[in-house]
């Protein structure tokens, strides 16, 4: 399988950003996924269609380390040999790195406007 990991320090507390860390925030980037808090405002498990990983956070001087791990299922066992050869597709993790890193611009950017009226 796969392995993918971006992990990146974001300038805000562990809660803040638990907070905002959920099915919600990785759909955009992976599709339909489930969530689990394996150890809450630390660590999560998610799993979704072909992949499954981790979001574990940490705190970092100024700020938090969050580490995104996932993995992608082998194509070959859901489609099978001869079905991958005859309509071939690209796996899902083609750009996996790309989308994870998008899931942490996304949590690393000002969602709420400070001193704002509304």
């Amino acid at each position: 399988m796969p392995r993918f990991e971006v992990s990146r320090t974001l300038v805000k507390s562990p809660p803040e950003l638990w907070a905002e860390l959920g099915a919600e925030c990785l759909e955009p980037a992976l599709g339909a996924v489930s969530v689990e808090a394996t150890e809450p405002e630390r660590e999560m498990t998610f799993a979704g269609n072909g992949v499954h990983g981790t979001a574990v956070l940490e705190a970092a001087g100024w700020g938090t380390k969050v580490t995104l791990t996932a993995e992608t299922e082998e194509q070959v066992a859901k489609a099978g040999f001869w079905g991958r050869l005859r309509a071939p597709q690209p796996p899902p993790s083609q750009d996996l790195e790309e989308k994870l890193s998008e899931v942490l611009d996304s949590l690393g950017s000002a969602h709420k406007r400070p001193f704002s009226r509304g």
